[in-house]
């Protein structure tokens, strides 16, 4: 009979606990949050207000030894503010109010609660900035929640101290600034999610010293600034995504060193310089986009090592392959868009020099089958042996064919070269150049006739004017006239060639922009150093 007494009294022990009346102030709290979300619209608000010591059977209320210990009210219709008295949940494990129609902040007491394993406030309406106190949740693991709201401000460094979270969700919200680098500290981080903001300033290398994680997601942003080279010693990453950004610099060849990656995103940002043929050591890389960038060069053949891949997207830059291998590979793995030959800037072929004067060269050359967004073809030349390279100006279309370089010193040898130039477009937001074309070579006459020269007035609209009489003139623009009036706001390049006793048969070229001479590869003239090992 006794024991029976005691089998029972245990039976109902659970049931007494359960049924404890938790502390007054989390009750108060638990109100407060019925209160503040319009609690008597949520889609399931079962026992909630009842009387005191009923609190752990309210929906969405988990306690245990008397305290509350999971409160989980996701997609349950609360709409309003978050009541700052939840930071009073003292023993709270996890706090899961997402998908609904919250407003307003975030407060601040949610950091005192020292035991949160889990904060999921994601797909509301929240605004305002992080609270660095979320910093002090040092228990957080399971992760932190906040992504598909409307968050402002920038990312607070705090977060770095929270050493055992696993999972950052920040996407689709409107945070600007630079990532911290405090975010390095995050040692136990599986998965970091930042895209859809306005993040801005570089990488920090510290993001991967050390890192585990297994997502890295940093797209959707205004990140500029190089890749840091860092990332390459990265532990178990599997997706890196840095697309649609503002890098700059080359891919950095350490990438090939994270050999558990399965896809790798770096499109549309304003990467250039060639592929590293370190890539190819990603045995596990399914999917690689590089589409929409500046990336210049021969195609390494080591990406014909990519035996995992299942797509790939590098349309919109500047590759080429002799290869038939590798470009059979490469097209088997395109998904989008077709071949990925067809939209490349390449250099055009063919180049050969036409008639000579003193101070003039015609040049010719293939047009490049890309023609389906705007661009055209830059001229240079540079006396033979120098290695100094000057820009002569450049075609507005992709169809033209023929150029004079001008303002050449007679009975001197020059080597040329011409580079194809594609526009800013829809596809591609960068002005995209070709390597040079193979160059040729040509020695100007000494025929002792003078060089021409164009005169520019300018105002609304501009007029070009041949200084000095010559028998006959004919303009780019088809016009016989000493003088021809353009747009104001012309930049393109006119020529003139003027015949005179001699006969002298010469060429002058001017741009029509009025300021500062930018080519189209966006430098001064002269200056090559976009080309890098690709100069003649």
């Amino acid at each position: 009979m006794r024991n029976s007494v005691v089998f029972i009294a245990l039976v109902l022990l659970p049931v007494s606990f359960a049924d404890a009346q938790i502390p007054t102030a989390e009750r108060n709290a638990l109100i407060a949050l019925y209160n503040s979300t319009a609690g008597a619209g949520w889609t399931n608000s079962t026992n909630w207000l009842g009387a005191a010591g009923t609190e752990c059977t309210w929906y969405g209320v988990t306690c245990v030894g008397g305290y509350v210990q999971k409160l989980s009210l996701g997609s349950k219709n609360l709409s309003g503010v978050i009541p700052a008295e939840l930071g009073d949940l003292s023993n709270l494990e996890e706090l899961s109010l997402y998908n609904n129609q919250l407003t307003g902040s975030i407060p601040s007491e949610l950091g005192s609660l020292s035991n949160l394993k889990k904060l999921s406030l994601m797909m509301n309406q929240l605004s305002d900035s992080i609270p660095p106190e979320l910093g002090d949740l040092t228990s957080l693991s399971t992760g932190l929640m906040l992504n598909d709201n409307q968050l402002t401000g920038s990312i607070p460094p705090e977060l770095g101290k929270l050493s055992h979270l696993q999972n950052l969700y920040l996407y689709s919200n409107q945070l600007s600034g630079n990532i911290p680098p405090e975010l390095g500290n995050l040692v136990s981080l599986l998965r970091m999610h930042l895209y859809d903001n306005q993040l801005s300033g570089s990488i920090p290398p510290e993001l991967a010293t050390p890192m585990n994680m297994g997502n890295l997601y940093l797209n959707d942003n205004q990140l500029s600034g190089s890749i840091p080279p860092e990332l390459g010693s990265s532990h178990n990453l599997w997706r890196l995504d840095l697309s649609n950004n503002q890098l700059t610099g080359s891919i950095p060849p350490e990438l090939g060193s994270i050999t558990t990656l399965r896809n790798l995103h770096l499109s549309s940002n304003r990467l250039s310089g060639p592929i590293p043929p370190e890539l190819g050591d990603l045995s596990n890389l399914e999917a690689l986009s590089l589409h929409s960038n500046r990336l210049s060069g021969n195609i390494p053949i080591e990406l014909g090592n990519l035996s995992a891949l299942l797509g790939m997207n590098i349309r919109f830059n500047a590759l080429h392959s002799e290869n038939a291998t590798l470009i059979a590979f490469l097209n088997s793995k395109q998904t989008l868009g077709g071949d990925w030959q067809s939209t490349q800037t390449i250099a055009p072929e063919n180049l050969t020099v036409g008639s000579l004067g003193d101070h003039t060269v015609w040049l010719s050359w293939d047009a490049v089958t890309y023609q389906s967004d705007p661009g055209g073809y830059e001229v240079f030349s540079a006396p033979t042996g120098t290695g100094i390279w000057t820009s002569g100006g450049w075609t507005e279309a992709k169809t033209d064919t023929t150029y004079p370089v001008t303002g050449l010193d007679p009975a001197t040898t020059y080597d040329f070269g011409v580079v194809s130039y594609t526009d800013p477009h829809i596809s591609n937001l960068n002005v995209v150049n070709s390597d040079f074309s193979p160059e040729v070579m040509a020695t100007t006459a000494s025929g002792g006739c003078a060089q021409p020269i164009i005169e520019i007035a300018w105002g609304d609209p501009n007029t070009l004017s041949v200084t000095g009489t010559y028998d006959s003139y004919n303009w780019s623009t088809g016009e016989t006239t000493p003088s021809i009036v353009i747009d104001s706001l012309s930049g393109q390049w006119y020529w003139v060639t003027v015949t005179s006793a001699g006969p002298c048969e010469e060429t002058a070229a001017t741009s029509g922009y009025q300021g500062t001479l930018l080519l189209a590869d966006g430098f001064e003239s002269g200056d090559t150093t976009r080309w890098s090992n690709t100069v003649p």
